[in-house]
């Protein structure tokens, strides 16, 4: 069936689309909500796309080799400017050979943040890497974090220039938010920094910030460049092999730094080393990516089952580290090793992976890697599941008269383990931080994240956001509480709950102590579920961004079902693929202004029923649905573009 928006076949105007200039394909998708779901659904996807941004007030759109760069002002010319309409509102613009674009708003970071949301959306693109300057302040970078799991670089940047510094205090308190992959330090500062505690995948530093030792050994990274204005002594590197070798910095795998002034007897004080002429390739921080090592300085005697060396190379200092090949937690060959803990199942990997930070490193190394290990979570509980094998883990407040000292993510604690019942207990002052030492210890050894996160309203909104702030998202949030008055969430409590939920799936089957509603629910999931409760209104089931929509108990009626219909013929919820909600009543009023026709030929089929007998209507865009009754309950889907 043809789009009307240019009456042509779909493969013509594909193409048509997918010819267009990052430009041409933002200004189509402003002619309407039908042009925008067009583009959006039928332009390829394409490789090393993104958005990038410089400060507050500028970024640009990369689709592969084009790209498409807007600023946003709040100093309007006096000469004649276009208007362009987003989200209702005109905006005044100028256009510069179709690739640059300044925006004219009262409050230029509303207008960043609208585009972005704009741009993103429709692109399928998230901010890959954001410059931060002395003057952008938190706000920008915090909002980005919200809105998207995942946030590959930051660069805190001066310009290139010394008039353009940072005050220590607000390049800390910028660092310690930060949530990136990788962090660069690119910026100049008033005063030399003080020492930080920082988590990130790469961390480096460029000209202008002074990286002292001890800042170095504070550092929690997969990978550490140090430029060359910021030399070390050979004294201060030994310090730092020697911090390594005691425990320190152990997701390091590549070190880069320069020294001031070499002196192999002050860099190998009180080190076994030997000369190594094999080759050995050292993770990077990139997946996949690894540094060689060639005729290198090899410490002697492994460190936690992990070996290290150091080279030069152009004259910068390389220290890497890598597994070890010889094992002596079991004092057998690697492959004897390897055999035996590949014989273990889950549990008995993790619970021998607690005895010391050689066994976790060991069973790290040398398991077979499973894409079955799946984790949930609430604050005081961690379910560990790997096909028909579970493992329940309760963080307690009080000890036990049967447990065991064991080490987590670092930290000695106490341990019980019921074998009949599969579950163990460990003991901390704060639960709480039980769960997240437990949830750190278990990612690292398995390469996993949480998957779900259970939240009830004695947990409340903490831990969910604790887990968002660490990985990103999880595959789904379910929110549940027992079924008593004094147990039922208070409706500021689950609107919180709601709005902050950045998880792919939601379900909900809390009951809440008031009535209440959502006004704006501008929420994306995969599957939105609200198994308990009548709060749902018409206005979000429109407005959620989903895939799926399941309600259970709140009614509607067949108006509201018209209503629905209507939104979804008009170029709404564009994703949405099935909506499943109850209904009061039967009547005509769901055909008011529809142009519906009967189809008995398309079946579905669901948990093994075939169901036929469907009402079935047609968007402007080629893309159709059906809708029928099934019991109590009204069943509206989209057929797959493919059909």
């Amino acid at each position: 069936m043809p789009f009307q928006l240019f009456s042509l076949p779909q493969s013509v105007y594909t193409k048509i689309i997918n010819s267009m200039s990052p430009c041409e394909l933002f200004f189509t998708s402003l002619c309407s909500q039908n042009a925008y779901s067009i583009i959006k659904t039928r332009r390829r996807k394409m490789k090393h796309s993104g958005l990038f941004t410089k400060g507050n007030f500028e970024f640009q759109v990369d689709l592969y080799d084009k790209y498409l760069k807007f600023r946003q002002s709040s100093e309007i010319p006096i000469r004649n400017l276009k208007g362009m309409v987003i989200n209702g509102n005109t905006i005044r613009y100028e256009l510069v050979d179709d690739k640059v674009m300044t925006t004219y708003w009262t409050e230029p970071i509303v207008g960043t943040m609208t585009l972005i949301e704009y741009t993103s959306d429709l692109f399928n693109v998230t901010v890959e890497q954001m410059d931060i300057y002395c003057d952008s302040g938190e706000s920008l970078m915090l909002w980005v974090q919200q809105r998207q799991p995942r946030l590959e670089k930051v660069e805190f940047y001066s310009n290139k220039s010394r008039m353009n510094r940072f005050t220590p205090e607000t390049l800390t308190s910028l660092i310690a938010v930060c949530e990136a992959e990788s962090i660069v330090l690119n910026a100049h500062t008033t005063k030399p920094l003080q020492p930080f505690h920082k988590k990130c995948n790469y961390f480096a530093s460029s000209s202008g910030t002074r990286i002292t030792l001890k800042q170095l050994m504070m550092l929690d990274c997969v990978g550490i460049m140090v430029d060359e204005r910021n030399n070390f002594t050979s004294g201060e590197i030994n310090r730092f092999f020697k911090h390594w070798m005691s425990g320190g910095s152990p997701r390091l795998t590549l070190l880069k730094v320069y020294l001031n002034d070499f002196n192999d007897r002050k860099l190998m004080a009180g080190i076994d080393g030997k000369w190594n002429e094999n080759e050995t390739h050292v993770r990077t921080h990139k997946k996949g990516l690894t540094h060689p090592f060639y005729d290198f300085f090899e410490i002697q005697g492994a460190t936690n089952g992990m070996s290290a060396g150091f080279q030069f190379e152009k004259g910068a200092l390389y220290f890497g580290v890598w597994p070890s090949r010889t094992f002596p937690l079991f004092r057998l060959p690697h492959l004897a090793s390897m055999e035996i803990i590949n014989a273990m199942n889950t549990t008995e990997q993790f619970l021998t992976s607690l005895c010391s930070r050689r066994a976790f490193s060991i069973i790290k190394s040398l398991r077979r890697r499973s894409k079955n290990i799946t984790m949930k979570a609430r604050n005081r509980t961690i379910i560990i599941a790997d096909g028909d094998e579970q493992l329940t883990c309760y963080q307690n407040a009080t000890e036990d008269h049967r447990k065991e000292e064991v080490t987590v993510n670092g930290h000695p604690t106490f341990l019980s383990y019921n074998k009949k019942k599969s579950a163990i207990n460990t003991f901390w002052a704060e639960p709480v931080v039980g769960t997240k030492e437990l949830i750190e210890h278990l990612s690292n050894l398995f390469g996993i994240h949480v998957d779900t996160v259970m939240i009830d309203n004695g947990s409340g909104i903490e831990f969910m956001n604790w887990v968002q702030r660490r990985q990103g998202s999880s595959k789904k949030v379910i929110v549940t509480l027992n079924d008593t008055i004094e147990h039922k969430f208070e409706p500021e409590d689950l609107k919180n709950i709601i709005m902050s939920c950045e998880a792919e799936n939601i379900q909900i089957e809390a009951l809440h102590s008031t009535p209440f509603e959502i006004q704006d629910l501008h929420k994306r999931f995969k599957e939105f579920k609200c198994l308990r409760g009548t709060w749902v209104t018409l206005n979000n089931l429109m407005t959620l961004d989903c895939i799926q929509i399941t309600v259970k108990e709140k009614q509607f009626t067949c108006t509201e079902m018209n209503r629905f219909i209507k939104h979804w013929l008009n170029g709404g919820s564009p994703r949405l693929s099935i909506l499943r909600v109850p209904v009061t009543e039967r009547n005509e009023s769901l055909f008011e202004g529809i142009d519906a026709h009967l189809n008995m030929e398309k079946v579905i089929i669901a948990n093994g029923q075939r169901y036929n007998g469907f009402f079935e209507v047609f968007r402007r865009d080629g893309r159709n649905a059906v809708f029928r009754f099934f019991r109590n309950s009204f069943w509206f889907g989209v057929w797959p573009i493919e059909n």
